[in-house]
């Protein structure tokens, strides 16, 4: 059985990726914490290399990720997360048929829910 990576490509897998990272920068919330980035290009190929790994494919670059921690560390709250995911869910869907769109958002929202606990305070 194919992965969803395998059944999209890499090249759907990039142009969510790119077009995702082309409203994170003009967002009125996401661009200040995102401000940190400074290479983008390099930033959405490595984004995209972790959709794919994610998405079942088998790596092609030797990164290693920590996505909490990186999120934790540039302040990203849980309410951030939610404008990341409401804001990542229409472009996964227009270029992503279902199911594999929603495995896709399934993923995402458990990843984000992993960076909204991690940045949640403790009482």
């Amino acid at each position: 059985m194919s992965s969803i990576a395998q059944r999209l490509g890499r090249e759907v897998i990039d142009t969510v990726s790119r077009q995702f990272y082309a409203q994170i920068r003009v967002h009125p919330q996401l661009a200040p914490i995102f401000a940190v980035v400074h290479d983008w290009p390099r930033h959405e190929a490595h984004i995209s290399h972790f959709w794919w790994t994610v998405l079942g494919g088998d790596a092609y670059l030797d990164n290693q990720y920590n996505v909490a921690r990186k999120h934790l560390d540039i302040g990203v709250t849980p309410a951030l997360v939610d404008e990341w995911l409401a804001l990542f869910e229409p472009i996964v869907r227009q270029h992503v048929a279902s199911p594999d769109a929603d495995e896709w958002l399934r993923k995402a929202r458990m990843i984000g829910q992993s960076i909204a606990l991690m940045n949640t305070p403790l009482d």
